[in-house]
């Protein structure tokens, strides 16, 4: 009986991984019936600032037992509130949150006495929302809002030092505005687990999903009801909060294993002739038309552009390291199933190479080169602080000092797989 059991479940995930498709983002599943639909987000401005971000909102009539959302391109620097209503309270629906997988939720819920569930995290990437409901048709209205990223700020490695002023004024932004392009790059990446064919196929099903309404706000202006009544309760929320940023701390991740932003590294400090421990002239140094300010310049416009780049690369440890935990999740929810009969195993080796372990190679070779890329704007960026130093008498700044910090980044942020 055991064996005929198991034979049976092998055949039905056999029949799946045969015709699995390749999901466009996160989360990943074998199972072909999951066809997620995806929620747009679009620029949204509050009235009151604090609800400024990029939002979704939709009435929806369900039809089928289980529908499945996701949400693309989130940054952990940002807040996330996801919001269901009920149109008829007495309704029960079951929300979960998924991050890697669908087969396993990360958060969940039910729709209370009055038919609203919300959840509050904050994560990066993409993120799935599966709907279920005992009694169809069913509607509600989804709301998704993410909030402006955050300005958390980074330790600083200076240590102030003194030194004569003298010499004139240097700046320029042109490498950090070429480095931030790197990220894109990288995000970018995080979908090579589709083909280009197959990604159509998959817009193409997402087209007949059941969404009655859907707004795109800009702004205030038209929508239904229930998604005016959810915007009020949000930024109502939010004007209660200290600030957007305080909110943002006092969230958990969505996964309990995912990265999050560390600003422990400080690494070693440098001496700096005008710059404090918070990236900026220290007071005495500020005085409007002094020599000294004006030639401080150099050094705050240099130290600009180093302070970009370097939060540049924690971006990058953070997509590096939630991709590596995907690969991981998805390579051993494949494993578990394809242990359940030789011919399963077989074709999960087949689809684990082209679905996952090719895509996962590309990655791999992109967060390479855009460290190597990140690491030689940071190298000019803290050797255009060495020739600041050198106006103010700190002659090879940068081989004394700013070199080691160089070498302590290489290695703090080389990505790891």
């Amino acid at each position: 009986m055991v064996i005929l059991r198991r034979f049976a479940i092998g055949a039905v995930l056999l029949a799946a991984l045969s015709i699995a498709q390749p999901l466009m983002a996160q989360p990943f599943t074998l199972n072909d019936k999951i066809k997620p639909t995806e929620l747009t987000l679009a620029p949204y401005r509050g009235a009151n600032g604090r609800a400024d971000g990029r939002m979704y909102g939709a009435v929806i009539a369900q039809t089928q037992e289980v529908q499945y959302f996701f949400v693309r391109g989130v940054s952990i620097y940002s807040p996330d509130v996801v919001s269901i209503a009920a149109e008829n309270p007495s309704t029960p629906i079951q929300v979960s949150l998924h991050k890697e997988i669908w087969d396993k939720p990360n958060l969940q819920g039910q729709t209370d006495a009055a038919g609203r569930w919300d959840a509050k995290f904050r994560t990066s990437g993409d993120f799935g929302i599966r709907v279920a409901a005992d009694k169809l048709p069913v509607t509600y209205a989804v709301l998704v809002w993410v909030g402006n990223e955050i300005d958390l700020p980074l330790p600083s490695p200076f240590r102030k030092s003194g030194g004569a002023p003298a010499g004139r004024s240097f700046g320029g932004i042109g490498v950090y505005v070429i480095a931030g392009l790197l990220i894109v790059a990288i995000v970018a990446a995080l979908l090579f687990k589709f083909k280009p064919a197959r990604m159509c196929v998959l817009i193409g099903a997402l087209a007949m999903a059941p969404l009655v309404t859907t707004v795109a706000l800009a702004q205030d202006s038209s929508y239904p009801k229930a998604i005016g009544e959810m915007l009020e309760q949000l930024k109502a929320f939010l004007e209660h909060q200290e600030s957007v940023k305080d909110f943002w701390e006092a969230l958990k991740a969505l996964g309990t294993d995912e990265a999050v932003p560390d600003v422990s590294q400080r690494g070693p400090t440098m001496p700096s002739s005008c710059l404090d421990h918070s990236w900026t002239p220290s007071p005495e140094d500020r005085g409007l038309g002094s020599k000294k300010y004006r030639d401080c310049q150099c050094m705050a416009n240099a130290v600009d552009k180093l302070r970009k780049n370097r939060q540049m690369l924690e971006k990058m440890r953070i997509l590096v390291a939630n991709q590596k935990a995907f690969v991981d999740k998805a390579t051993a929810l494949g494993n578990s199933f394809s242990q359940l009969h030789t011919v399963l195993g077989l074709q999960w080796v087949g689809i684990k190479k082209h679905d996952i372990d090719e895509p996962y190679a590309q990655f791999k070779v992109i967060s390479n080169q855009k460290h190597q890329q990140l690491m030689a704007a940071i190298e000019r960026d803290l050797k255009d602080i060495g020739e600041c130093e050198a106006r103010f008498g700190e002659a090879d700044w940068y081989q004394k000092f700013g070199f080691i910090y160089y070498e302590f980044l290489y290695a703090a942020y080389n990505p790891s797989f």
